[in-house]
């Protein structure tokens, strides 16, 4: 009797598992998904692979490309920001349900090119020095944001846990970046004096300083997610 009420028992518990795991399934029956997106990042698209009912593994190419202009010590500068990125991101949805937490790294270009604007007046200062465009012509460079950047974030992803084959995707986190780096150059008759070589080696310690809090970049991305 005992022997027939354990058997009775494990078949229980086996019936219990496998409507689990066909629930699981039913929820998600292909552990593979293609994505397009948006963010502070750029235009997005990625791959998803679900490794466990908690374990969902990403590959990510991300596109920004704009223009915009600043200020540091009283140079005018516009700059392109240029980032060409890939990432690989291991996602851990605790709950078994869309909630997750993320990490990974982030690798690729990641600048942002810079021209010093003259005044209406003719003039490029640099460093608090002011130069007639006929002596300094440009003053170009380049800010290195660094590769390659560990990621963290959290959201919400249901690409996984739902019987749709379209889901929803929101993520939000940072990029921890190296402190940037900054090279300057100028172009004119004036570009190789010495004075104008220390003047813009000090604009260049002033940029660095001006931009450093961006090594900590922000992501807010959405997007949608096809499983098949």
């Amino acid at each position: 009797m005992k022997r027939t009420s354990l058997l009775a028992s494990g078949a229980a518990l086996a019936l219990a598992l496998c409507s689990v795991a066909s629930a699981q399934d039913l929820l998600s029956p292909s552990r593979f998904a293609l994505g397009v997106g948006v963010g502070t990042n750029g235009g997005v698209i990625e791959g998803s692979y679900k490794l466990t009912s908690q374990i969902v593994l990403r590959g990510q190419g991300a596109f920004i490309d704009f223009n915009d202009s600043f200020k540091s010590d009283d140079v005018k500068y516009s700059g392109r920001l240029h980032f060409n990125t890939g990432g690989g991101f291991f996602d851990w949805h605790p709950f078994s349900n869309p909630w997750l937490l993320s990490a990974g790294a982030v690798g690729g270009e990641r600048k942002v090119n810079l021209n010093a604007r003259p005044s209406v007046t003719g003039v490029i200062k640099i460093d608090g020095v002011s130069y007639p465009v006929t002596e300094v012509v440009q003053v170009n460079g380049v800010a290195d944001f660094g590769d390659p950047a560990p990621f963290v974030g959290l959201g919400w992803d249901n690409t996984f846990y739902t019987t749709h084959k379209i889901g929803f995707r929101a993520v939000a986190g940072v990029i921890f970046g190296g402190a940037p780096s900054v090279d300057l150059h100028a172009t004119g008759s004036f570009a190789t004096n010495p004075l104008v070589v220390a003047q813009l080696q000090s604009e260049q310690s002033s940029l660095e300083h001006d931009i450093h809090d961006y090594q900590y970049y922000p992501v807010v991305q959405i997007g949608l997610n096809y499983r098949f």
